[in-house]
């Protein structure tokens, strides 16, 4: 394997601290060395040198939500273009959920997805979550103990939420038994069945379902009240609302083992972009109101929210050429993920290195994956970007075979030049 000498780079490494210009010494996958070019010496004579001065050296960003689509539902994304579109958004590492066809509930569905990804090379890294209940359908625990040793970091039931009180506590006690994570998609269904948007003025105005911001805080309110009990590692996804913002800050000061994420769309847009029925704005959670929106953007400011997933949830194009109401839930999001992040950086809301704490080092020690680090003796896994670098996003320039995403048209600043896996790079701009 080649070595690879970055030379004179903008390190941005949240493990270590680091944050500032130094020369980076890549040699059989790992980071050799990493200090100034006098501190490293001379590179070896075999080394490809990169010379990449104004651009950002960072830990790849490990995505802790994706749909893969695979196996079963490959017309909506493959397992090529899932990893390319990853590769070309900076990602080294995707952790993915289980509502493939057949479900993760089992410990052979998910080793074999794993050994699929063993298989690739070149590409990122994938992880998978095993369902919380079998089938998903959340009625029975499933094998809990057996898909931990199959490989899943942590369990789900994906896109649904743990309903059952009692299911959810049984599930609690055998994952902290297991110190593995709950992820839960916090929505109290009674309340969001049937529902096309946030409930709002703007829900009435425009003939359209509601679904409460209530049916969050409520689920959030309760599966808190049973991490108390049990004293699981419990994560809430996608955090979309104020409430619940305020409920996870208050259950952290408390002392829970409790954390969250949230995606671009819940800090970036509110429900007013719905106005036009436009279904790329059709997204499970809802977008939410400007209070709504406000609050994320603060949680992610002080702390509250640990980290920032892509929440990649491809539809193919019939799906979402249909009625607002129902055309599918979801939008193609790996490509845009570090630019939108990177705009909090831009507005001022973010430090530099919190734009790779959110998006790669929190995330990585909360499902105890290698990677988020640039430490020495670290595995490579590296992204490099051009932190000011201005293009606009447009689906049909998308790698994923899904193009639809809420954020068309929107200039925005952070272009990904290269991204590396083992050392190997495995995705270059304009390649």
């Amino acid at each position: 394997m080649t070595a690879v000498f970055f030379n004179k780079i903008h390190v941005c490494d949240p493990s270590s601290g680091r944050d500032e210009i130094s020369s980076v010494l890549v040699k059989d996958g790992m980071i050799e060395a990493i200090g100034s070019p006098q501190s490293i010496g001379t590179p070896p004579k075999d080394a490809k040198i990169i010379e990449a001065q104004g651009a950002v050296l960072a830990p790849g960003l490990v995505d802790m939500r994706v749909q893969s689509r695979n196996p079963g539902y490959t017309h909506q994304e493959s397992p090529t273009s899932l990893a390319q579109a990853a590769a070309a958004g900076g990602i080294t590492s995707m952790v993915c959920l289980p509502n493939t066809n057949p479900v993760l509930d089992n410990p052979d569905s998910l080793a074999a997805l794993m050994r699929h990804n063993t298989d690739r090379i070149a590409s990122p890294r994938l992880y998978a979550y095993g369902a919380a209940t079998k089938g998903l359908d959340d009625e029975a625990m499933a094998e809990l103990g057996l898909l931990a040793e199959a490989g899943a970091v942590g369990f789900t039931n994906a896109t649904k939420p743990i309903a059952d009180s009692l299911i959810m506590r049984r599930i609690m006690d055998y994952a902290a038994m297991l110190d593995k994570p709950i992820i839960q998609h916090a929505e109290d269904i009674s309340l969001a069945r049937d529902g096309e948007m946030n409930e709002s003025v703007n829900s009435t105005r425009l003939g359209l379902r509601g679904i409460p911001a209530e049916a969050e805080e409520i689920m959030v309110a309760r599966d808190l009240a049973l991490a108390r009990l049990t004293g699981v590692r419990y994560h809430v996804a996608h955090v979309s609302t104020a409430r619940a913002v305020a409920l996870i800050r208050q259950a952290k000061a408390d002392g829970l083992s409790v954390t969250c994420d949230t995606a671009p769309p819940y800090f970036g847009l509110n429900d007013l972009a719905v106005m036009e029925y436009d279904t790329r704005f059709r997204l499970s959670p809802p977008l939410r109101s400007e209070d709504d929106r406000q609050a994320v953007l603060e949680g992610i400011a002080d702390g509250t929210i640990d980290a920032i997933a892509s929440d990649h949830a491809p539809q193919d194009r019939d799906s979402k050429l249909l009625p607002f109401g129902i055309a599918a839930t979801g939008a193609s999001a790996l490509e845009t993920l570090l630019p939108l992040v990177m705009g909090l950086y831009h507005e001022g809301v973010i430090s530099l290195m919190r734009v790779f704490e959110l998006t790669s080092s929190v995330p990585a020690t909360l499902l105890d994956l290698p990677g988020g680090s640039l430490s020495q003796g670290a595995t490579a896994d590296m992204v490099v970007v051009a932190p000011d670098r201005s293009w606009q996003i447009r689906g049909k320039a998308f790698k994923s075979l899904s193009h639809s995403t809420p954020f068309e048209g929107q200039p925005v600043q952070g272009k990904v030049l290269s991204t590396w896996v083992d050392g190997v790079m495995i995705y270059a701009d304009g390649e």
